[in-house]
């Protein structure tokens, strides 16, 4: 395999040596160049980087320089990196049959890229044109997972409402897209999003299986953002008392979270659940909310099963 030169100007010349230089050995130099700029920003660098997705006709080649470009949290790249989140003005989306390729698997892993980049990166001109294509319901959904993921990690308020919007929208169909939306909402840690997030758990009570990730999603979110009135506490309570040990669990955790004492005889309960898991996460629980004394009195219970005795031992010095 032919070495890759470490110099910043012998990287450039090889990742700009297209049809010259075999396509893997001109990604590796993307790599070297992308740890050299992790160390010390050079501007030389970075538009050769930004330039090379324009100009190049490999989309392996750009995925790879916008996933470098993400790594390395290049706010100059942002522009380049959001005509390929829309494609727009790249050589590569200049084909004979544009809007088909668009579409295209080869061209959705590109956009994907670009979303996920965008989000690493954190700089707000992407707000507007991540949140247009996840208002677009024509969009792949694979796309708006990506776009929903990043708008969490960009934590701005202006990514709130829309997030809102397509959780609560009863004609987006997609699962995994809630679920992408309910994380986002939960990483951005806004008080508006507790309500339309219970709302939405309410509605899914009962509902078996289909919606048990999405059920962990909103819980987990609701936990994350805290402070939660006494309609979310209620929920979180009644979803100790689900039939998915992994929602259960979710709720225990959650409880925990936003520190809720009116809880604490719905997770005594849990301590005897039948799922081992979910019984020491009570456990866990109780103690950061209670005390050791709350430990104590659940040790003076008969017919404690020997594992969850060990759980408690555990916490008595």
């Amino acid at each position: 395999m032919e070495a890759v030169p470490e110099s910043l100007y012998e990287l450039i010349d090889v990742i700009e040596s297209r049809g010259k230089t075999p396509l893997d050995h001109r990604m590796r130099a993307v790599s070297v160049l992308g740890d050299l700029l992790c160390r010390e920003f050079n501007a030389v660098g970075i538009t050769c980087l930004t330039e090379s997705i324009r100009v190049e006709r490999s989309s392996r080649m750009i995925t790879h320089i916008i996933s470098v470009l993400g790594r390395i949290k290049s706010d100059d790249a942002v522009p380049v990196i959001i005509d390929v989140l829309l494609a727009t003005h790249i050589d590569l989306y200049d084909c004979p049959d544009p809007a088909n390729f668009v579409q295209g698997e080869e061209s959705m892993r590109l956009r994907c890229s670009a979303a996920l980049a965008l989000g690493k990166i954190g700089d707000n001109r992407a707000i507007i044109p991540l949140m247009s294509i996840l208002n677009n319901r024509d969009e792949n959904y694979r796309l708006r997972l990506a776009v929903a993921e990043s708008l969490g990690k960009l934590g701005d308020d202006y990514a709130v409402s829309p997030l809102i919007e397509i959780l609560s929208d009863e004609r987006e169909k997609s699962v995994y897209l809630k679920e992408s939306v309910a994380k986002a909402l939960g990483m951005l840690g806004d008080i508006r999003a507790i309500e339309p997030l219970i709302d939405m758990l309410e509605s899914k009570r009962g509902i078996r299986d289909k919606f048990n990730f999405l059920k962990e999603q909103i819980i987990e979110a609701v936990g994350r953002i805290g402070r939660p009135n006494r309609k979310a506490a209620d929920s979180l309570i009644a979803a100790l008392r689900d039939d998915a040990p992994s929602i259960r669990l979710a709720a225990v955790e959650a409880l925990v979270a936003i520190g809720n004492d009116e809880c604490l005889e719905s997770l005594t309960h849990c301590v005897f659940d039948e799922d081992d898991e979910v019984a020491k996460a009570a456990v866990y629980a109780i103690y950061r909310m209670a005390g050791e004394g709350a430990i104590r009195e659940l040790l003076t219970r008969e017919n404690l099963p020997s594992f969850l005795r060990d759980e408690l031992e555990g916490y008595i010095p």
